[in-house]
């Protein structure tokens, strides 16, 4: 009898241990997968699934329309620095109750501690930045926003164009100078933001330009410095534009002085280099002539107006430009000129037009020349083109672009 008590003594010890062991494990799994379960709590932070509750909490703080209560962020935050070893998403939940409090102080005390223990949580980082820039340290603030988009790259989308906005400002732009480098790994989103989202271009190339050096060259930079000189010519902030251009990486200087056409005429940055019209009712395009150099194609369909070809550029005092019609098969009533528009100097809004390329009084061959306004400094060239009428489009080619001091011999403007 003794010994049937014993072995049923022993099932029963080695029943209950199982039981334990299986509570245990289903304790770890459910903590493991985020099931928050209050009757673990007591087994201590790897049987209870604290960080679940913490995201959750986390997550309702910015609920749009809901009341966020701060008694319940601090209670929790000091209830998971018990159940785990010390961890910046608790000293967060901490600081964010202080402040909807309005304990300032003791709110920043439990961020920069957060900070200490460790420089990777985003939300921390965010709440630093934000602090500081808000009470005048931007210097610090932007320093958390490093250490955020280093940490977690994913958030330059979202928070990137807070950033962007101290560009608005010279201080801003003062604080923000040291991270404008090509070993920046957010250089590029910066910039982005800064060109699309910002209400003005001018503080943008600013930045730029108080550098004193060429821009920062990354992958798929120079497209957002296109954009960037495109803003500025929209704002009329021509001014900048001229002083930027040279810092831009690639930029060619012929580009901003000369009016020739090349195979690769329009690469670089717009308007600085020739905009081409590609669509149905204008055209131009590179062509090689006889003489083995680069003019120009260009078309005009029926009973359409517009711009072919564009460009600006600054020009010699006193210069002229100068080209050649090469061919030409037009419509009937179609008609094509230039037409330069003064954009700086004493001649501004000045605009000047050559005769008709398309009419028979005008020579094939021979150098025509239009004469730059006294005193310009930036002129803008268009090739306006009326396709006139007809079941084609009209078609003449033009070469021996340039820019010239003096009249060519045999003028016809």
């Amino acid at each position: 009898m003794t010994g049937a008590r014993t072995i049923g003594l022993k099932l029963f010890l080695g029943w209950l241990c199982g039981l334990f062991l299986a509570v245990l494990a289903f304790s770890q799994a459910a903590a493991s997968i985020g099931l928050a379960i209050d009757s673990f709590r007591p087994l201590g932070a790897g049987f209870f699934s604290w960080r679940s509750g913490q995201m959750r909490l986390a997550i309702s703080v910015y609920e749009p329309g809901k009341k966020v209560d701060s008694e319940r962020l601090i209670d929790t935050g000091r209830a998971t620095l018990k159940l785990a070893p010390l961890n910046p998403r608790s000293l967060w939940l901490v600081g964010k109750g202080l402040e909807i409090e309005g304990n300032m102080a003791d709110a920043r005390k439990a961020m920069r501690q957060s900070d200490r223990l460790s420089r990777r949580d985003g939300a921390v980082q965010l709440w630093l930045a934000q602090d500081n820039l808000r009470y005048g340290s931007p210097a610090e603030g932007i320093r958390h926003f490093d250490l955020m988009f280093r940490g977690d790259h994913r958030a330059t989308t979202e928070m990137m164009p807070a950033l962007a906005m101290i560009i608005m400002s010279p201080e801003g732009r003062r604080h923000l100078a040291p991270y404008i480098r090509r070993d920046n790994p957010w250089i590029l989103d910066l910039v982005q933001a800064a060109v699309t989202r910002l209400p003005r271009s001018a503080p943008v190339a600013q930045l730029l330009i108080d550098r004193r050096a060429v821009a920062p060259d990354v992958p798929y930079i120079r497209p957002i410095y296109a954009q960037l000189v495109g803003r500025l010519f929209q704002e009329k902030q021509y001014e900048l534009a001229l002083r930027l251009h040279p810092q831009l990486p690639g930029a060619e200087k012929e580009s901003l002085h000369g009016v020739s056409v090349t195979a690769d005429a329009t690469e670089g940055y717009p308007p600085f280099v020739w905009a081409f019209a590609d669509g149905a009712e204008q055209g131009a395009v590179p062509i090689a002539l006889d003489d083995g150099q680069t003019g120009l194609e260009i078309t005009g369909a029926p009973g359409t107006v517009g711009i072919a070809a564009s460009k600006i550029f600054t020009p010699p005092a006193g210069s002229a430009f100068r080209w050649q019609v090469i061919d030409r098969t037009p419509n009937l009533q179609a008609s094509a000129n230039w037409e330069m528009t003064c954009l700086l100097g004493p001649s501004v809004k000045t605009i000047i037009r050559s005769n008709d390329l398309l009419a028979t009084s005008v020579p094939l061959k021979r150098t025509h020349e239009l004469r730059v306004p006294d005193g310009c400094r930036l002129v803008r060239l268009d090739m306006r083109v009326a396709g006139g009428i007809g079941r084609n489009p009209s078609l003449f080619s033009i070469g021996k672009l340039s820019l010239a001091g003096g009249r060519a011999p045999g003028k016809a403007r």
